[in-house]
């Protein structure tokens, strides 16, 4: 298994992280910038992701550690290498990138954690943390440093077992009599294979769980990113609809959405956006954008949001353009915003998921346009997910309750194909971070399909 210079290229290009800054936002960057404190000496940090508390959330890791009897923690996927050192990399996240190829962290049970990084990425990547020791994977890009060793003739292609094998040992020392966790259902076959050629069976555990309950509870500085990037996010569509008018060709839509990304981007920390659109007929989701003439009374929804540091949005608006919905989709839409009002009562802590669920699937099923609202959730955490929607999710079987500190998604979704009452792209969706009493909510979605993209005050 081997990675080429042009595949490793590529990993730049669409990467998390990797998307350029268009001609229209470079003057508002120039100047916006002037006001940015200059960081530490040595640093390059964004002030913003300055102010993370790294003991913080390594306190958290290993208490869990100690509490499972770990002795290392070995963690490859880059949301999580993030979570645990601050570190997005740029390489990790790339499609068909292997986890743990790229980055990996090692945490002991105390001491600080380690963070072993593609040599193109060793220099930034101490510069952008704190708290976090560094070590450069070997790569084949030649980084002069003025040693005979770096001016090693280099192979062409990345062997993704490289740093790996440098990771697992100073996981291994880290150890001592305690087990090595990590994620093992992230490791593809060659590093899957190396693990269990060095490890016996009973001494490692799957990390999985462990990772999904660190992150469950932020600290006071991720619920300030989370409510930025859902801010963001809201001011983003709030923008698009200010802008779409019947007539238009849906093929505009990526370009809008991507310029109010960037022009809304006031903390200059997005990294990238992802996100879904259904307009008027298309419900679905596509890649390519659709060839489409939108009509007065479309239904537009734009679902998703931006990366900042690694923490995503996720929200989503629903509305008819140029307004005049018909009164189907009216009717429609009140009874999903019905039962979205029915999940803000229940958010607090004490209630379980799987009552959330259900309390919401039979709000929305009191109308007759749903005599079976078979949404398989209607909620999630958020956090650091590239796929948006994290786990644990609202929905049967999910006993887990909300607890302070979780900062979640509540969401009403129907996709209405031809042949339902009202087709047509349909989504209610907000987040929140739950407090001591109840909630603090990030964003306010309308209560009606007629929207010209004023904020709505919570």
């Amino acid at each position: 298994m081997k990675i080429s210079r042009r595949q490793f290229g590529q990993l730049a290009a669409v990467s998390a992280a990797g998307l350029m800054l268009p001609g229209l936002a470079q003057a508002k960057a120039e100047k916006g910038t002037n006001s940015f404190a200059a960081p530490a000496s040595g640093k390059n940090i964004h002030p913003l992701l300055a102010k993370r508390d790294q003991k913080a959330i390594l306190a958290r890791i290993q208490g869990l550690m100690k509490r499972d009897g770990i002795g290392a923690l070995i963690i490859v996927k880059p949301e999580n290498v993030a979570y645990s050192t601050g570190y997005v990399s740029r390489f990790a996240y790339g499609p068909d990138v292997p986890a743990g190829s790229q980055a990996v962290a090692v945490i002991p049970a105390k001491g600080n954690a380690h963070l072993f990084v593609d040599l193109m990425e060793s220099d930034d990547a101490p510069r952008m943390t704190n708290d976090v020791e560094v070590s450069a994977m070997p790569g084949f890009v030649f980084v002069d440093d003025g040693t005979p060793e770096s001016r090693k003739e280099r192979s062409a292609t990345i062997d993704p077992l490289a740093g790996f094998k440098d990771a697992l040992k100073a996981a291994q020392d880290m150890a001592s009599n305690g087990k090595i966790g990590i994620e093992k259902g992230a490791l593809l076959g060659g590093l899957l294979a190396y693990l269990n050629s060095q490890v016996k069976e009973d001494q490692s555990v799957d990390s999985d769980d462990l990772l999904f309950e660190a992150r469950l509870i932020k600290t006071p500085w991720e619920i300030d990113m989370l409510r930025m990037a859902a801010q963001h996010c809201e001011r983003v569509q709030s923008r698009v609809a200010k802008q779409l008018e019947p007539g238009m060709n849906a093929l505009v839509l990526d370009n809008m959405i991507m310029s109010a990304a960037w022009e809304e981007d006031k903390e200059f920390s997005l990294s990238g956006m992802a996100y879904q659109i259904g307009i008027g007929p298309y419900w679905g989701v596509s890649a390519s954008p659709r060839n489409y003439v939108i009509k007065k009374g479309d239904l537009i929804r734009i679902d998703g949001g931006g990366t900042h540091f690694g923490y995503i949005s996720d929200i989503t608006r629903t509305w008819a353009v140029g307004g005049s919905p018909s009164s189907k989709h009216e009717e429609t839409y009140d009874a999903l915003y019905a039962g979205f009002q029915k999940g803000l009562t229940l958010l607090k802590p004490g209630v379980k998921m799987s009552e959330m669920y259900a309390e919401v699937r039979a709000e929305v099923e009191k109308s007759p346009i749903f005599p079976n609202y078979a949404r398989g959730h209607v909620g999630h955490s958020i956090s650091l997910s590239p796929l948006l929607e994290d786990h644990p999710l609202f929905a049967p079987g999910f006993d887990v309750e909300f607890q302070p500190g979780m900062c979640v998604s509540l969401e009403t979704s129907y996709m209405a194909a031809q042949g339902a009452y009202a087709p047509g792209p349909y989504n209610i969706e907000d987040s929140f971070a739950i407090t001591k009493n109840g909630y603090e909510r990030f964003t306010t979605v309308p209560d009606s399909l007629v929207w010209n993209g004023s904020i709505p005050k919570g």
